[in-house]
């Protein structure tokens, strides 16, 4: 049986809400215990005490203020005094460090907050409804119970690897920025999204596998899916890949499709990063070489070079014979850093049959990319 004696009420919610609010609660440091209320007309447990203990009253109620129907991304954004974030989501694999080192630098880079995010899948249960009434039963218990050693185990993992990312301040290997963790139940990609949708973040940077095995994730990749459904800009960068600067990132790539997006999506750019002094070649999407496309993208450079007079812009467009080792080709004299790549919102069946350029570039191109949302 739990001990309550000396903790207060602070709410009484049905199960599901006062387990949400108990998990946010502990993630800022909140000890909760949940106790079942039950009403004299009925032994069935229809809602729940989240109890806590009077000394951390003031915090908690801060957080039950600072959330919008119990959202752990709108209180996490809300807790840390954001007005915009970075979103970091790993899984503590050896890349996770890739990721955070990436976001870091850009979040320093941009004077905004980062977010390390990490979700996990806990049981799927329900209780059984018959003429208005719940029936528990064993099954029932035995799940509601792993549903909780499942968030305590992620939780756990979430603090040794937020001491982890402490440690490698302190040794200088990623820049010393305050940052925050974000726990999320359920899968990755919707887990992400789900953030994403209820407080967007000005960026979202997650790390790739390298080209050799990316082909084992063909199917089910979370980034590839992120990167597909996301309204949010996103940052790739793939594992074997290292970045010393973010200032350092002087060469960079645009694919363009050659109307009214290729604008919003430099317009992006020079804004996400306070119009930085770079070098950006401009190559069409489209696989043919005739005079129109060259008009239409040195036009393009030509508006581009009087709006954003601190870069540089180029206009090229590649050999249609070959066009995939002509754009190699360009990547490689040109030393270019940086993809960035304007993408169009698609439906399920386009995803399916006909990838975005985005994402089609994800498992061809073993280089850091910039996908903006248009």
């Amino acid at each position: 049986m739990i001990d309550t004696k000396g903790l207060i009420t602070l709410v009484i919610h049905t199960p599901s809400h006062a387990q949400s609010l108990k998990n946010i609660l502990e993630s800022h440091g909140v000890h909760a215990v949940l106790e079942d209320f039950v009403s004299y007309k009925s032994p069935v447990t229809v809602a729940q005490r989240v109890k806590i203990n009077p000394r951390d009253l003031p915090l908690a109620i801060k957080i039950i203020e600072s959330g919008d129907g119990y959202s752990p991304a709108i209180i996490d954004m809300k807790m840390a005094g954001m007005s915009g974030n970075l979103l970091i989501p790993v899984d503590f694999s050896d890349s996770s460090k890739l990721a955070v080192e990436v976001g870091f630098k850009l979040a320093k880079r941009m004077g905004i907050h980062p977010v390390v995010m990490h979700s996990y899948v806990a049981p799927v249960f329900t209780q059984p409804q018959v003429f208005g009434q719940s029936f528990e039963d064993i099954d029932t218990i035995t799940e509601n119970q792993e549903a909780v050693d499942m968030h305590n185990i992620a939780a756990s993992s979430l603090t040794d690897f937020k001491n982890k990312i402490k440690d490698w301040q302190k040794a200088g290997e990623i820049p010393d920025v305050k940052f925050s963790v974000s726990l999320q139940e359920g899968v990755a990609e919707e887990a992400i999204l789900e953030y994403c949708k209820a407080a967007p973040p000005q960026l979202v940077v997650m790390s790739t596998r390298g080209v050799s095995k990316k082909e084992e994730e063909l199917i089910g990749s979370v980034t590839a899916e992120v990167l597909d459904s996301c309204r949010v800009p996103l940052f790739t960068v793939p594992e074997n890949c290292s970045i010393k600067s973010i200032e350092g990132i002087t060469e960079l790539l645009m694919i363009c499709n050659l109307d009214q997006h290729d604008i919003i999506t430099v317009d992006a750019l020079m804004r996400m990063f306070d119009y930085p002094e770079c070098t950006i070649t401009l190559v069409p999407a489209v696989q043919r070489k005739n005079a129109r496309v060259k008009d239409k993208l040195e036009a393009l450079a030509a508006y581009f070079k009087s709006n954003y007079q601190m870069a540089k812009f180029e206009a090229v467009v590649p050999d249609s014979a070959d066009y995939r080792s002509e754009i190699d080709n360009i990547i490689n004299t040109r030393n270019v850093q940086l993809l960035i790549i304007p993408n169009k919102k698609t439906n399920i069946f386009s995803r399916i049959f006909r990838p975005t350029l985005a994402h089609k570039c994800l498992f061809e191109r073993d280089m850091p990319m910039l996908v903006i949302p248009v």
